[in-house]
């Protein structure tokens, strides 16, 4: 598992046995899952349905572009691909 700090309170890991990227915004809070796409799950704090992060199921597999059209936050996949491979 792979873990790196982005801007600010933003943080992703990156399973590669799995192929999974997550993204966290701010401090960990109980969240709920919404699939916005296949395989593309938005979280969502219980509290205040504020967006706390991002999962990505077989990430590499996938065209970011087409994946930035499901989340409704800016996510520099750029740098985050510069960084896994």
């Amino acid at each position: 598992m792979f873990v790196q700090n982005l801007q600010g309170n933003i943080k992703y890991s990156y399973d590669y046995d799995h192929d999974v990227l997550y993204i966290y915004f701010g401090e960990p809070k109980v969240s709920y899952d919404d699939e916005a796409a296949p395989g593309v799950f938005i979280r969502f704090s219980e509290e205040d349905d504020v967006i706390t992060g991002v999962v990505i199921m077989d990430y590499k597999k996938r065209d970011v572009d087409a994946v930035t059209k499901h989340i409704p936050i800016h996510i520099n996949f750029h740098s985050i691909n510069e960084q896994l491979h």
